[in-house]
């Protein structure tokens, strides 16, 4: 799997439930766990910024780009937490180290 990237938060523990714009996502299927990152079989495109333009031009013709949101639930110290809206990061080139 060489797509998008997406960094654990900090002390995050197994088990992992993955979702993509609130799908489910399977280990092994659409994503694996390397070091500190979560790497998926696909590329990811993160949410833009808003700024005032996108709001006014938003308001007036929509938004039909696809743009994708990773929450993740996951165990810090035996405690059940949730982790909404994580940093995608592009595909790695090949010849990079992996995280």
């Amino acid at each position: 799997m060489n797509g998008s990237r997406v960094p654990l938060p900090a002390h995050a523990e197994r088990p992992f439930q993955v979702f993509v714009n609130g799908v489910p996502k399977l280990e092994g299927v659409d994503f694996e766990v390397r070091g500190a990152a979560l790497v998926f079989s696909d590329e990811l495109i993160p949410p833009r910024q808003m700024t005032l333009k996108s709001y006014a031009r938003l308001m007036f013709w929509g938004r039909y780009k696809t743009e994708h949101s990773v929450d993740l639930v996951y165990t810090r110290g035996g405690e059940a937490a949730v982790a909404n809206g994580l940093e995608i990061l592009p595909p790695q080139e090949p010849g990079q180290s992996r995280a």
